[in-house]
C-alpha cells in the first residue's frame, strides 16, 4: 500500500506540474497579445470566441486569472502534498 500512496503522490504532482506549465503558456500568450481565444462545443455547435483587453478588459483579466494563474496554485498544491507524501 506504500507504493500506491507514493504512485499517486508522484502522479499528482506530474498532473501538477503540466497544469502549472499550461498555465503559464496560457498567462504568457494572452498578456503579449492582448487577447484570450476560446473554443467550445463539437461540430456545427462549435462556437470560438476572442476576448480582446482593449474590448472588455474585466472578463479578459478574469480569463487570464482563470486559466493562467489559477493552474498555477493548484499546481502548487497539488506539489506541495505529493511531496509531503512521500516524505513521510
Amino acid at each position: 500500500m506504500p507504493m500506491f500512496r507514493a504512485g499517486l503522490a508522484v502522479a499528482a504532482m506530474l498532473i501538477g506540474g503540466i497544469a502549472a506549465f499550461l498555465g503559464i503558456v496560457v498567462a504568457l500568450s494572452a498578456l503579449k497579445t492582448g487577447s484570450v481565444s476560446l473554443s467550445y462545443g463539437v461540430g456545427d455547435a462549435a462556437v470560438t470566441e476572442t476576448v480582446m483587453q482593449a474590448v472588455d478588459a474585466s472578463r479578459y483579466w478574469l480569463l487570464v486569472g482563470g486559466l493562467g494563474s489559477r493552474p498555477l496554485c493548484s499546481a502548487r498544491c497539488r506539489r506541495n502534498v505529493g511531496w509531503r507524501t512521500i516524505s513521510r
